[in-house]
């Protein structure tokens, strides 16, 4: 057996292609990577972990494995298309908010691995009395992501010991019940990623101070918010959510 199908014969049987393998320590190997996603999924994606179990967890990881069959040896990016791809697993008809507690794992992890903005305060300067000149600056780390699931009460149940006795929990229940879903703005404080559900009309600001439109044109329809800017805006600086001003004009 030459060397190329030494690798084929390998690689297949890694990935599960075929049961039976002639060559020292292949069980071991194969047990070794398995063991590796395994642990790069649960470092992403700890949420899904604990609303599966284990060994159920374990499962679906070597099923995503040996479908997306991984061969070189960084393990750091692995896992980034785990969300879409749960999709269309079996699991999902079980858990069907599966994927979408997923995604938030993910945009979570990512929010704590990048590089987040400072608040510079002076800034806020450029905040005048016409606000049609001017705008907010988010910071570059945040996410904003739509649910039809209570996707932050399950989120935060589940980080819980016993999720089933939490608050969150019950109102994640309640709110599936209704078939009503969240909006998750999720952020940075220190070095930990906070998700946070919002309402449809921060949602709707926050998306166009992202394309930095003016602060009147941003909440030109939502009064509510409009009457009480400063409070918001004092809280969305405390949240690292809103980074600073700037004029437009």
């Amino acid at each position: 057996m030459n060397l190329s199908e030494y690798q084929c014969q390998f690689l297949g049987f890694l990935f599960g292609e075929t049961n039976s393998m002639q060559l020292p320590n292949a069980d071991v190997y194969r047990f070794g990577v398995e063991a590796k996603a395994v642990r790069a999924i649960e470092n992403s994606y700890p949420t899904v972990k604990t609303l599966l179990g284990p060994t159920v967890f374990q499962g679906v990881v070597v099923d995503y494995l040996r479908t997306i069959k991984k061969q070189s040896g960084d393990w750091s990016d692995f896992g980034w298309g785990f969300p879409s791809w749960i999709i269309s697993h079996r699991i999902s008809d079980q858990v069907p908010y599966l994927s979408d507690v997923a995604r938030l794992d993910g945009y979570v992890s990512r929010a704590e691995r990048r590089p987040f903005d400072e608040v510079n305060f002076e800034s806020f300067s450029n905040i005048g009395k016409d606000l049609s000149e001017c705008t907010l600056i988010l910071n570059r780390g945040l996410e904003l992501f739509r649910s039809t699931y209570p996707i932050v009460s399950i989120w935060e149940a589940h980080k819980s010991a016993e999720p089933r006795d939490t608050l969150s929990f019950a109102q994640a229940k309640r709110m599936i019940a209704q078939g009503r879903g969240q909006n998750a703005l999720i952020y940075r404080t220190g070095w930990r990623g906070m998700a946070e559900s919002i309402s449809e009309n921060d949602v709707a600001v926050l998306s166009h101070l992202r394309e930095q439109q003016s602060i009147a044109r941003a909440f030109a329809k939502n009064v509510l918010l409009e009457k009480n800017f400063a409070g918001w805006l004092q809280d969305m600086i405390a949240k690292g959510v809103i980074v600073g001003a700037r004029t437009i004009h």
